[in-house]
């Protein structure tokens, strides 16, 4: 059977389709165009071949807030990940990166424990928790992917991996419908919860955890890689898994990204880090259930059981100062809770209101707190996400804040669209004078707001 090859012109019109602007669509053509070269190393030119776009996550506010079942904004940039797949009759991933040649062969089995290296842990993690969660023999994929995303820089690289890796798995294996699980997993917010757990390891909704790629984080990511809408801004609620109805870009204003060229990986060396924040809001929930003497799942869920829990938290925490419980002093605890508290409570109700209204200098100042809050109490900026931040203030973007995991990564800048020339030659000119060792690894570059994850359906 021959197959017929899409043309590039075909796939840049299904990307414009489902929401990439014209110039972005033919730059991520030509890459799906170099995958489906790279695919036909491993599956040959007459197999089936299905396309998947997977874009980069910009956390607009909501830091460390999703695995405390807080509220993040969030949205996908015009950059990612382009998948090509073709399905296998066997249990084995065939995997190749198109950009560097580099190739991994797993298999989708729950016994797979063997330790993988680089970018291949991420699709290990999606096979292992698969063949764990649905009965029966599963079929692998032979499968290339390429990126135009900066790697462990901030914008979800690795949960791109993530999502890419099920979605594909999916479509080689239909019998996911047809099971209690794969029902659930039709829901996108549903999905990007259980792809949340199947990253950090955690058990979701009475499956059995698992070793997961090593970080303990939540599905912020995931989610806004499933779930986010064309051109806009949507503010997402991880307790109760629902989001509100996004918040369009107006047209004269522009995100400008730098990635500050301070690598940030989470399943290197910044794990521990990254896992210490994670780690601090876990022992704020464990001195509560042992301070009132019953369980709560997460911060919020102590937070919705009475808003009143948290000021208690605060005097009970305040008491122990820098005394350590449950393996952290009472000041490292209480800042954790605070920052919590005014993130997820306080400032993304009040941007989603100043967004709402068009109010900029409003978002500004808020952005502004949600910075020092990240600096002061989370403890995970490193000088040069500092100096992004306040050097695109003082350049008059109208706000700006890093974003992701922290100890390194990016920074976005909300500007208006007619100074987005100059303030794009600014920014990088000021940032390399202060950090001129960081010249070839940082980068900047503006982009629209993208639309969520797809299957390209290409004549």
């Amino acid at each position: 059977m021959t197959v017929v090859v899409p043309t590039v012109g075909s796939v840049r019109d299904s990307l414009e389709s489902i929401g990439l602007s014209p110039g972005a669509a033919a730059a991520k053509a030509k890459l799906f165009s170099a995958a489906a070269t790279a695919l036909t190393s491993l599956a040959g030119p007459h197999k089936p071949v299905s396309r998947w776009w997977v874009p980069g996550r910009i956390e607009f506010l909501g830091k460390h807030t999703d695995y405390c079942a807080g509220r993040s904004i969030l949205a996908v940039v015009e950059r990612g990940v382009c998948f090509c797949s073709s399905p296998r009759a066997d249990a084995r991933l065939r995997i190749v990166d198109a950009a560097s040649g580099e190739s991994a062969d797993l298999p989708v089995s729950a016994q797979n424990t063997a330790p993988v290296q680089n970018w291949a842990v991420y699709p290990a993690a999606v096979g292992r928790r698969l063949a764990a969660v649905f009965p029966g023999p599963l079929c692998g994929a032979d499968v290339s992917f390429i990126s135009d995303l900066p790697p462990a820089a901030g914008l979800s690289s690795s949960s791109c991996l993530i999502v890419g890796f099920f979605l594909l798995l999916a479509k080689s294996n239909d019998q996911f419908a047809n099971t209690a699980h794969g029902h659930k997993l039709l829901d996108r917010l549903a999905l990007g919860e259980f792809l949340g757990a199947v990253e950090s390891g955690r058990a979701w909704r009475g499956l059995a955890s698992d070793a997961g790629v090593g970080t303990h984080g939540g599905s912020q990511d995931q989610t806004a890689i499933l779930c986010s809408t064309p051109g806009s801004l949507t503010a997402f609620d991880f307790f109760e898994a629902g989001s509100r109805p996004p918040v369009k870009l107006p047209p004269e204003l522009t995100l400008v990204i730098a990635t500050s060229g301070v690598v940030a990986r989470k399943t290197g060396p910044a794990m521990a880090a990254y896992n210490h924040v994670s780690q601090r809001a876990a022992a704020c929930l464990a001195y509560w259930r042992d301070l009132v003497g019953h369980p709560g799942d997460c911060l919020e869920a102590m937070f919705r059981a009475d808003p009143q829990n948290f000021p208690r938290l605060r005097s009970a925490l305040q008491a122990h100062g820098p005394e350590l419980i449950v393996g952290f002093s009472g000041t490292d605890l209480l800042q954790r809770v605070d920052q919590f508290d005014a993130e997820s409570h306080r400032l993304i109700p009040a941007a989603i209101a100043a967004m709402t209204a068009r109010r900029w200098t409003d978002l500004g100042a808020i952005a502004d707190q949600s910075q020092q809050l990240a600096h002061t109490c989370l403890h995970n900026q490193v000088p040069q996400t500092c100096r992004l931040v306040a050097t695109a203030r003082d350049l008059g973007a109208l706000a700006a804040s890093a974003f992701g995991a922290g100890f390194g990564g990016a920074v976005w800048a909300l500007v208006e669209t007619s100074r987005t020339a100059n303030f794009l030659t600014a920014w990088p000119s000021t940032y390399r004078r202060e950090f001129p060792g960081l010249q070839a690894s940082a980068g900047f570059f503006q982009t629209a707001l993208g639309p969520a994850a797809a299957e390209l359906i290409c004549g």
